[in-house]
């Protein structure tokens, strides 16, 4: 699960957004692996955020943006990762984004939004309610995926160290191509490895060595 919710106001303080991020990640967890920014990237200070939000966007099967202001779903870095989230959807992604709201007109939530079904939090049983369909969700995507995983992860090597090396070395060699190809062989492997995402970035990124991804010309983002 991935939270996306806006964490400070423009003086700096924290959202009521962010008090109900984290009401929801504590009921989340029990059950799911959640990517919610304030605690999940708490031990992550002095590193670079960005490796670890995308490695959470691409893995996550369903994203809750949740707000209590139009202000906060707009805000450059919310409006970042949930429109990131919905191109991923676009491209084919089997994954699902549940917009939820709280004090505020559900009409003035994002144009983006207006095909999905909007979650309101003032709710009675609000929480009881998109726990019970996020498990709905995910328990049949799990059901088709069975398959599939039985058939294909019986058969691989499970140690991606090999194909990681050979990621970063293509890389080392300005090999784009062969570089992406080997993270999404990682990636078949293991989908949740964010080693095998930072090297899909860097290749996106024609970049040689993690350490350059700082001085990319254009934001990535």
């Amino acid at each position: 699960m991935f939270i996306c919710y806006k964490e400070s106001d423009n003086e700096g303080r924290r959202t009521p957004d962010s008090v109900l991020a984290q009401d929801l990640y504590y009921e989340l967890k029990e059950d799911f692996k959640v990517f919610f920014a304030r605690i999940t990237l708490e031990d992550k200070l002095g590193s670079a955020y960005e490796p670890y939000i995308f490695a959470a966007l691409n893995s996550a099967k369903v994203m809750v943006v949740l707000g209590t202001r139009s202000e906060f779903f707009n805000a450059a870095w919310v409006k970042n990762e949930w429109s990131r989230y919905l191109s991923l959807i676009k491209g084919g992604a089997k994954k699902t984004l549940i917009p939820a709201y709280k004090d505020m007109d559900p009409y003035d939530l994002p144009e983006e939004f207006s095909h999905l079904q909007a979650q309101d939090m003032s709710k009675l049983g609000f929480m009881q309610d998109i726990i019970r369909g996020i498990k709905k969700i995910t328990k049949a995507d799990e059901e088709k995926e069975t398959v599939v995983k039985e058939t294909v992860i019986a058969g691989s090597d499970k140690n991606v160290s090999p194909l990681l090396r050979r990621v970063f070395l293509f890389l080392e060699d300005g090999d784009w191509q062969n570089a992406d190809e080997y993270c999404e062989r990682v990636l078949d492997i293991e989908p949740e490895n964010a080693l095998g995402y930072l090297g899909k970035l860097m290749a996106e990124q024609r970049v040689r060595k993690q350490e350059d991804l700082n001085h990319c010309e254009k934001p990535f983002d």
